[in-house]
C-alpha cells in the first residue's frame, strides 16, 4: 500500500494533533525557503510550491489562501503561489500557535503522596 505524505492542509486541519501539526508546518516552512532560495524568488515557481506542500492544483492553495489570508498566497499570471517572507513569517506564528497549544493538551503529572496502605 503507498503511503501519501500529509498536505499543508491536514497540518492545518482542526482535527489534527498539535504537535504533528507544528511540525509538519516547520518542514513546510522551510522547505518554502529552500525553494525560494533556490529560484532567487520571494515567489516560487507555482507547480513546485505545490509539490512541496503535497497539494494536487492551485485552487488547493487558494482555497487555503482564503482560509489563511496572512499566508501570503498571491496569483502570479494565471497560477497561485506563494509570498516566501510572508509565508515564512506566517509559518513562524502558526508553529508558536501550535506548539502551546500542544503543551496545554498535555496532562499534567500530579505527585501522589507517600501513605501506608496498611
Amino acid at each position: 500500500m503507498a503511503r501519501t505524505k500529509p498536505s499543508l492542509a491536514e497540518a492545518l486541519s482542526p482535527w489534527s494533533a498539535p504537535h504533528d501539526a507544528a511540525e509538519l508546518l516547520e518542514g513546510f516552512r522551510l522547505s518554502i525557503n529552500a525553494l525560494a532560495d533556490e529560484q532567487h524568488t520571494g515567489l516560487p515557481d507555482s507547480m513546485r510550491v505545490l509539490k512541496v506542500l503535497h497539494l494536487r492544483n492551485d485552487i488547493e492553495l487558494a482555497a487555503l489562501g482564503g482560509d489563511w489570508p496572512a499566508m501570503g498566497v498571491r496569483r502570479l499570471g494565471g497560477a497561485w503561489t506563494l509570498d516566501a517572507r510572508q509565508f515564512d513569517l506566517w509559518a513562524q506564528g502558526q508553529v508558536s500557535v501550535f506548539r502551546r497549544r500542544a503543551e496545554a493538551a498535555q496532562p499534567t503529572v500530579q505527585m501522589q503522596s507517600r501513605m501506608s496502605l496498611l
